[in-house]
């Protein structure tokens, strides 16, 4: 029980509050940079992350909101160090005093180049890198589509330099966000259109130069994803030459600039052009030739097929001849020119001999220039 004259005491609520509103109006406490090695990660299901900051004496209570986390560009992990930004306070259910995170870094390392490092190792892992998943790009491609920002610089110098080159080429300029937070996803809906699309032979993806910030979208796993996934080839091409980024390793070729991209996917049409030419003029000179190669041949087989036809003639003629000759000998023609007849009886069937005929019978009688019909009126054998 309370002692006679002492003041009524503070609950245990009221407490907790006041130490909060004296935490957060100081302002030392309201903007504070720790830095401590992170244990007891848990990344929560909503999108927090509970963290105890630790030292070699000491360690502090920490959470990150979904709405900070979300903007983290590495993963934290046990055992790493960081210096986090945030304010102090106090959490009035269970009375623990704690820092709210709003911004983390790796300590010693930035965050960019840390989460790059991280996401190169998860894909090299699981071979996204290999050099035999990548797709030759097309020699002579018909189309080819530029995911890019419609109004930078690199798409006026990648139409530029292919319509100087071979204004051939059917160019599709797919718009795409190259910067900022919903960039990767653009970037990947653009290559998921374009494959779906399914008219392009090449896909550039790229943008111009800048700050490692400003390259981010490209470094992002979801656009590298997307990149690794195209059916189509795709040549990326963002920044300058020094520029580096993940999608520049997933893509199957890796161009230095936008520039460098077009000249490499817009054969010249001209030079083409001369060379069916040239393989047009020797192909039509080598059957030039080859007919009249071919009709010098043909003559020289004709003159023979003639020679040997006329020689082939004569002999049939001969032949002929000397078989006209032999039926001449034994044909009942020429016994006819020397006056014999050949003698038929009324049924047609000849009569060799005079034996057997009867008085009274006809009989036919033919010679070479006509015929005539007799009767038999005596006969003698």
């Amino acid at each position: 029980m309370a002692r006679s004259g002492m003041p009524k005491p503070f609950t245990v609520s009221q407490v907790n509050r006041y130490i909060k509103r004296m935490l957060e109006a100081d302002a030392l406490a309201s903007e504070l940079f720790i830095e401590g090695e992170i244990s007891n990660f848990n990344a929560h299901s909503s999108g927090h992350m509970y963290i105890t900051l630790k030292d070699a004496s000491a360690a502090l209570s920490s959470v990150m909101f979904a709405g900070s986390a979300g903007g983290l560009k590495f993963r934290p992990t046990n055992g790493q160090k960081i210096v986090a930004f945030g304010r102090l306070s106090l959490y009035e259910k269970t009375g623990q005093y704690q820092l709210y995170v709003e911004q983390m870094e790796p300590a010693g390392i930035g965050g960019l180049q840390l989460a790059f490092q991280q996401l190169v190792e998860k894909l090299r892992a699981e071979g996204l890198f290999q050099e035999s998943r990548k797709k030759p790009i097309p020699e002579y491609p018909s189309c080819v589509a530029v995911i890019t920002s419609p109004t930078g610089a690199a798409v006026q110098d990648i139409i530029k330099v292919i319509r100087a080159i071979n204004p051939a080429i059917k160019l599709v300029i797919v718009p795409a966000l190259v910067q900022g937070q919903d960039a990767p996803e653009d970037l990947a809906r653009a290559l998921g259109d374009v494959n779906a699309w399914g008219q392009a032979d090449t896909i550039i993806i790229g943008r111009g130069g800048g700050s490692i910030e400003d390259l981010w979208a490209f470094n992002e796993e979801v656009t590298a994803r997307a990149v690794a996934a195209s059916r189509i080839p795709v040549v990326s091409a963002v920044g300058h030459e020094t520029d580096v980024t993940i999608t520049d390793f997933v893509a199957d070729y890796r161009a230095p600039t936008p520039t460098a991209a077009a000249q490499l996917v817009a054969y010249d049409h001209a030079q083409v052009a001369t060379y069916l030419q040239d393989i047009y003029s020797r192909l039509h000179g080598a059957i030039r030739d080859d007919i009249t190669n071919r009709h010098a041949e043909a003559q020289q087989l004709l003159t023979e097929l003639t020679r040997r036809a006329t020689h082939r003639l004569q002999l049939e003629r001969q032949k002929l001849t000397h078989g006209t000759a032999l039926l001449e000998k034994v044909s009942p023609y020429a016994a006819f020119k020397r006056g014999f007849a050949m003698v038929h009886d009324e049924a047609g069937r000849g009569v060799s001999s005079a034996e057997g005929l009867n008085i009274g019978e006809k009989l036919t009688l033919q010679w070479a220039d006509g015929s005539v019909m007799a009767e038999v009126v005596s006969s003698s054998w």
